[in-house]
C-alpha cells in the first residue's frame, strides 16, 4: 500500500510542477493568429496541434539563434507530456473561439 501511496504523491506533484511552468503565452498568440487568418471555420484540432508544434519549434531554435543549446523538450516525463496536452487545449480554444467569431461575424453581415 505504501507503494501505491508514493506512485500517487509523485504522480500529483508532477502534475502540479507542469500546471505551474506551463508558458501558453507563444500558443495562445500562434492560436490566435491562426484562428483570426483561417478561411474557413473548420479542421480545429489540426489547426490547434499545427499551432503547438509552431510555438514548440520556436521555444526549441531560439536559444539557438542567440548562440546557446535547443531546448528539446522530453517527451519521456510525464510533465512534458502534460504541458503538451494543456498547450493543446490553449490552442484548441483560441482557434475555435476566433473561429466561430469570425463566422458569427459573416452570418451577421450577411443578414443585414
Amino acid at each position: 500500500m505504501n507503494d501505491i501511496w508514493n506512485f500517487l504523491v509523485g504522480l500529483g506533484d508532477g502534475l502540479k510542477d507542469a500546471y505551474n511552468s506551463v508558458n501558453p503565452v507563444p500558443v495562445l498568440l500562434i492560436g490566435i493568429l491562426i484562428g483570426f487568418f483561417q478561411p474557413k471555420p473548420d479542421r480545429y484540432l489540426l489547426k490547434a496541434a499545427i499551432a503547438v508544434v509552431l510555438a514548440i519549434g520556436i521555444r526549441m531554435l531560439w536559444p539557438a539563434l542567440i548562440g546557446r543549446a535547443m531546448d528539446i523538450p522530453d517527451v519521456r516525463h510525464l510533465s512534458s507530456l502534460v504541458q503538451l496536452f494543456i498547450l493543446f487545449i490553449i490552442a484548441y480554444g483560441a482557434v475555435g473561439l476566433l473561429g466561430t467569431l469570425k463566422s458569427a461575424m459573416k452570418f451577421e453581415g450577411k443578414k443585414a
